[in-house]
């Protein structure tokens, strides 16, 4: 950028060939002109935005999960909020066709918790009630950092929908469901389950070398899948 005090064709604004002239506290300057910038699409860049887009969407419809799931992940990366933790690791788990312009989440690798609260041993789900997704669980109470009291999350998603739905028990009930909406009846859904640490104040586990605190959580566990049954 250049600048004079004089100039003998008085104050100049706006482009003038290829420069542009504004006045800034009575001196007159120049600055080259920027041509417009075109938005590249390459194929690389249309695959990525495809594919963020996605992973923006279901974080979206997963949001009340993904805040308590990845909280304590997020507080301890330095300006990253739990929707974007799950955005950034989910990424590579989904595809971009580009003959059709689809992207295809891979569910079973999606996540939606991490932290070192020992995880429950999920059995197999069951949607045979009408409108509820249910699941048995065996706590691992023996486990070290395993408490009675630990809540176990059951996360519902329906990607046809863009919506989820959770549910909450206790690690010691071994079972948990989640009941939706009528609407819901007939659609695909794709279920994860985590569980929640009940301390209160940190607490070392010495035979994992871990530390377990407040709100910390355990690795999420892909369920799978299934239709919601009618009524």
């Amino acid at each position: 950028m250049s600048k004079t005090s004089k100039n003998i064709l008085g104050d100049q604004r706006g482009k003038i060939g290829k420069v542009v002239g504004k006045v800034v506290d009575g001196v007159q300057m120049y600055s080259a002109y920027a041509d417009s910038v075109r938005n590249p699409r390459t194929a690389k860049q249309v695959a990525h935005r495809a594919r963020f887009s996605t992973a923006i969407a279901i974080g979206r419809a997963m949001k009340g999960a993904i805040n308590v799931g990845l909280k304590n992940i997020a507080a301890n990366r330095k300006l990253q909020s739990a929707f974007n933790v799950f955005v950034h690791e989910n990424m590579p788990h989904i595809t971009y066709n580009p003959e059709t312009g689809v992207t295809t989440p891979d569910y079973a690798h999606i996540t939606i918790a991490e932290g070192d609260t020992p995880l429950v041993s999920f059995g197999t789900l069951s949607f045979s009630e009408a409108l509820t997704v249910s699941v048995t669980f065996t706590g691992n109470n023996d486990i070290p950092g395993a408490n009675d009291n630990d809540s176990v999350y059951l996360l519902v998603y329906a990607p046809a929908l863009g919506r989820s739905m959770m549910s909450i028990a206790a690690r010691s009930t071994g079972t948990v469901s989640v009941s939706v909406p009528t609407t819901w009846a007939g659609e695909a859904v794709h279920v994860w389950g985590f569980v929640r640490t009940s301390v209160e104040e940190p607490t070392v586990i010495d035979d994992y070398g871990i530390t377990l605190r407040p709100g910390g959580c355990s690795e999420s566990s892909y369920l799978g899948s299934g239709t919601v049954s009618g009524e």
